[in-house]
C-alpha cells in the first residue's frame, strides 16, 4: 500500500468521524453562559441604575422571556434527535421505535413546563397535603408532589436505559440527574431561601438552578449527537444522517472503496495496482 494511499485513507477516515455537531453544541454552550452572565450583569448594574426592561429580558427567575425561550429550545432539540432516532431505527432495533418516541414525549412535555409552568400548579396538591398533615414546608409548595413525580420519572428512565448501550445509558441518566438536580433540588433549595428572606443565596441559587437544567439539556445533546451522526461524505458532499453502533468506528474504514476495515488494499484493488 503507498504512502499516499494511507494519508489519502487516514485523511477521509477523519472527516467521516469528526462530529459535525460539535460546533453547535460549542456554540450552545457559549449563548447558555452569556445568558447566564447577562443575568448575573444586569443584576449588579441594577444596583446602580434601573433597567426594568432589560431586567425582565435576561431574568433566569422569570418566564417568557430569552433564558425561558433557550431552556425550552434545548428541551425541544432533545426531543428533535430522539425523534430522528426513532426515525432511523429499524425494526428489531436496540433501543427500539417506542423508546425514541417515548425520551421525544417526555422532553417536549418538560419544554412546556418551562414555558408555562407547569410544575407550579401542583403548588395546590401541595398545600392540601400540608393542610391535611399539619405540616409547614420551609420551601415550595409543589416541591412534595413534584418530588414524587420526579422519582417515578426517574424509575422510569432507568427501567428505560436498561435497553440502552452502556455509554449512551450513562450519558442520558447523567444528563437526567444534571437537570434535576437543578429543576427539583436547587429550586427546593432556592424555595427555603426565599422563606427566609435570603435574596443574595436566592440570586445565586436561582443562577445555578437554570445553568443546571440548561446543563443537563447540553449534556444530553451531547451524548445523543455520538448516536444519530450527521456525517458528509467527502467524495460526494452529500450529508447523511445515520445511527451509530458499537462498532461504528471500526466501520468508518469499510466505506473508503477497495480497502478492508483495517485500512488495508483488498487483494482485487491490490493486483489491480
Amino acid at each position: 500500500m503507498r504512502m499516499t494511499d494511507i494519508r489519502t485513507h487516514d485523511r477521509i477516515v477523519g472527516e467521516l468521524q469528526r462530529p459535525p455537531s460539535r460546533p453547535l453544541l460549542r456554540l450552545a454552550a457559549c449563548v447558555t453562559a452569556a445568558l447566564l452572565l447577562a443575568d448575573l450583569g444586569t443584576r449588579a448594574y441594577n444596583h446602580y441604575d434601573r433597567i426594568p426592561s432589560l431586567r425582565r429580558l435576561v431574568n433566569v427567575d422569570l418566564e417568557t422571556n430569552l433564558p425561558a425561550w433557550w431552556n425550552s429550545t434545548l428541551l425541544l432539540a432533545v426531543a428533535g434527535v430522539a425523534l430522528i432516532a426513532a426515525m432511523l431505527s429499524g425494526s428489531g432495533a436496540r433501543p427500539g421505535r417506542l423508546s425514541w418516541l417515548g425520551l421525544a414525549a417526555a422532553t417536549t412535555l418538560l419544554s412546556i413546563d418551562e414555558t408555562v409552568s407547569l410544575h407550579e400548579r401542583l403548588g395546590e396538591f401541595g398545600k392540601s397535603w400540608k393542610e391535611w398533615a399539619g405540616v409547614s414546608l420551609p420551601t415550595h409548595a409543589w416541591v412534595v408532589p413534584g418530588a414524587l413525580l420526579a422519582a417515578a420519572g426517574t424509575v422510569c428512565a432507568v427501567l428505560w436505559a436498561r435497553r440502552l448501550p452502556r455509554e449512551l445509558r450513562v450519558g442520558l441518566l447523567s444528563a437526567l440527574a444534571v437537570y434535576l438536580g437543578g429543576a427539583l433540588l436547587t429550586e427546593a433549595f432556592n424555595g427555603w431561601a426565599h422563606e427566609n428572606d435570603y435574596s443574595t443565596v436566592l440570586m445565586l441559587g436561582t443562577i445555578v438552578e437554570e445553568g443546571l437544567e440548561m446543563s443537563g439539556c447540553l449534556v444530553a445533546l451531547a451524548v445523543l449527537s455520538r448516536y444519530v451522526v450527521l456525517e458528509r461524505d467527502p467524495e460526494s458532499g452529500r450529508a447523511e444522517l445515520r445511527l451509530r453502533d458499537g462498532r461504528a468506528a471500526s466501520s468508518a474504514a469499510a466505506r473508503v472503496p477497495g480497502q478492508d476495515s483495517r485500512g488495508v488494499e483488498s487483494d482485487a484493488v491490490g493486483s489491480a495496482s
